[in-house]
C-alpha cells in the first residue's frame, strides 16, 4: 500500500474506474487503484479521460512470470546460434555497484541453463567490469560476448556501453570476440537505432512502439494528441513545481512514447511521465500509476 491512499474527488469516478478494469484486465490488481484514482482526480476532461483510457489499453503490461517467457526464448536463441559454455559469456549491462534491471534478470537464466549441464556460474557475468577481468585472464577461451540489457529505450544506452566494452579490451590488446545482444524488451525505434550504430542484430523479442506517434495514422491526430499529452504534463508540472515533467522526460525519456511496464518492477524512463514521475520536493507526493527510483 502506499503511505497516501488517495480519494476520489468525484465519487462517480468509482463507475469509471470500474470500466476500466472491466476493459483492461491488468487493471484488476489492488496494486493499480491508488494511481488509477490518482489520474482521474488529476485529469477530469473528456479529451484528457478518453486519451488516458486509450493509452491504457495499448500498454503492453507483462507479469514476472511472462518477462520470464521472454528468457527462455533469449536461451533458445543462444542454442540456435549454437553458442556453447565454454566459449560464450553472458554479460550484464550494468556498472560495479549499480543496481541494474540487467543484473537482477540475469539470475532467472540460470533455471534455464542448469537445464544444460555445460553451463555454470562463470557463463554468467554481473557486469562489464567483470567480463573484462576474466576475459583478461582467460583472453583466449571466449570467442562468445552476449551482451545483455532488461530494457532498450532510445538505444543510445546499449549503444554506449558495447563500445565502451570494445573500447576497454583494445585498451588492453584483447581480440575482440564475436558480439551478440539480447534484451528482454525494448522500443522498436530504439533497437533499429543501436542495430544501425553497432552494424549488429539485436535479439528482442518484445519491442514496443511509440504510444502515439506510432498507433494513429493521422498526422494532425498525432500532433493533437501528443499536444493533449504535453498540456497534461504542464498541468503536473504546475501543481507539483517539478520542471521534470515537462524536461527531456516529457512524451518519456527523449520523446519515447513509452507504454511498457512489468508489475512490482522499476518503470523505464522511457514511459509517458504521467504513469510514474513523483515531485521530489519536500511536502511533495503524488500516487502513481506505476513506480521509479
Amino acid at each position: 500500500m502506499p503511505l497516501h491512499q488517495p480519494k476520489l474527488d468525484n465519487p462517480e469516478d468509482l463507475y469509471v474506474i470500474k470500466k476500466y478494469q472491466e476493459e483492461i484486465d491488468w487493471l484488476k490488481n489492488p496494486c493499480y487503484e491508488p494511481g488509477l484514482m490518482n489520474l482521474l482526480n488529476e485529469f477530469k476532461g473528456k479529451a484528457q479521460r478518453e486519451l488516458l483510457s486509450e493509452l491504457l489499453k495499448e500498454m503492453k503490461h507483462q507479469t514476472i512470470a511472462e518477462k520470464i517467457q521472454n528468457i527462455s526464448f533469449l536461451v533458445d536463441t543462444l542454442e540456435s546460434l549454437k553458442l556453447t559454455a565454454s566459449d560464450t559469456l553472458i554479460v550484464a549491462t550494468a556498472k560495479k555497484s549499480e543496481s541494474d534491471g540487467s543484473n537482477a534478470w540475469l539470475y532467472f537464466f540460470k533455471f534455464y541453463l542448469a537445464q544444460h549441464r555445460e553451463w555454470n556460474e562463470r557463463s554468467l557475468q554481473p557486469t562489464i567490469e567483470s567480463s573484462i577481468e576474466t576475459l583478461t585472464k582467460s583472453p583466449k577461451n571466449y570467442k562468445n560476448i552476449i551482451i545483455f540489457d532488461d530494457f532498450i529505450g532510445t538505444g543510445k544506452t546499449i549503444t554506449t556501453k558495447v563500445r565502451e566494452f570494445e573500447d576497454k579490451l583494445k585498451e588492453k590488446n584483447l581480440k575482440l570476440p564475436n558480439i551478440h545482444i539480447f534484451s528482454l524488451a525494448g522500443m522498436k525505434f530504439g533497437v533499429s537505432h543501436a542495430e544501425k550504430k553497432l552494424d549488429l542484430n539485436i535479439t528482442c523479442p518484445t519491442q514496443i512502439e511509440k504510444g502515439i506517434s506510432d498507433k494513429y495514422t493521422c498526422p494532425n491526430e498525432v500532433k493533437n494528441k501528443k499536444a493533449l499529452m504535453v498540456s497534461m504534463e504542464s498541468m503536473l508540472k504546475s501543481k507539483y513545481s517539478h520542471n521534470a515533467f515537462t524536461g527531456q522526460y516529457s512524451l518519456g525519456y527523449e520523446g519515447s512514447e513509452a507504454l511498457f511496464q512489468v508489475q512490482f518492477t522499476n518503470c523505464p524512463n522511457n514511459v509517458f511521465p504521467i504513469f510514474w514521475m513523483q515531485p521530489r520536493k519536500k511536502g511533495k507526493f503524488r500516487n502513481t500509476l506505476f513506480y521509479r527510483l
